[in-house]
């Protein structure tokens, strides 16, 4: 009897021990500390990514509309990438009433998504001053930011952009305001 109950007992440690060493919880916006990678993104559309479920604080979705691949194309500078397929923009707002965009481009594979950032980045010219493209990290990937100049209201005003692609999609997070924060919050909110 004893040595039943000592085994039951050195089962329910082994169980408790294996039990901590495996977590199925899925990680926070699909990275892991240990093991940094973009959340899958096969099994989303084009919609469906620009359309974020959960919204940062302060920012309120208004809408998801379809653009034409010859819209991005002609956008996005890249007339001469083949290959778009399938083109959604999510608009948002903050209580502030600026306008936030999110804009994802789906295309036959990765190697046209990397051409199309390639395009897009080529269609810049090189500031007069410091680097217009910033590499950054979140989700678990690499983004670039983009750093752009406006005029408005007589003024030079900035404006960021924050570009990616993840497997065949490309994701451009882009808004109305000067400031780059909000842009990033919002990049970020997509998990990709």
């Amino acid at each position: 009897m004893k040595k039943s109950i000592a085994l039951i007992s050195v089962f329910a440690v082994l169980m408790i021990a294996f039990s901590g060493c495996v977590d199925n919880t899925p990680a926070v916006n699909g990275t892991d500390s240990d093991n940094p990678e973009t959340k899958a993104i096969s099994d989303e559309d084009a919609a469906g990514i620009s359309t974020l479920e959960t919204l940062p604080a302060g920012f309120e979705y208004i809408d998801t509309i379809q653009l034409s691949p010859d819209e991005a194309k002609i956008n996005y500078k890249a007339e001469n990438v083949s290959g778009v397929l399938n083109v959604s923009e999510g608009i948002y707002k903050d209580s502030n009433e600026t306008n936030y965009y999110i804009d994802v481009i789906e295309l036959e594979n990765e190697e046209a998504a990397n051409n199309f950032v390639s395009a897009y980045k080529a269609s810049f010219k090189p500031l007069s001053s410091g680097s217009r493209f910033t590499d950054e990290s979140f989700n678990g990937h690499s983004a670039v930011k983009i750093l752009d100049y406006i005029t408005s209201g007589g003024k030079t005003v900035s404006r960021y952009t924050y570009l990616w692609s993840n497997e065949n999609y490309v994701i451009v997070v882009f808004g109305n305001t000067a400031e780059e924060v909000p842009i990033r919050q919002l990049a970020e909110a997509t998990g990709y």
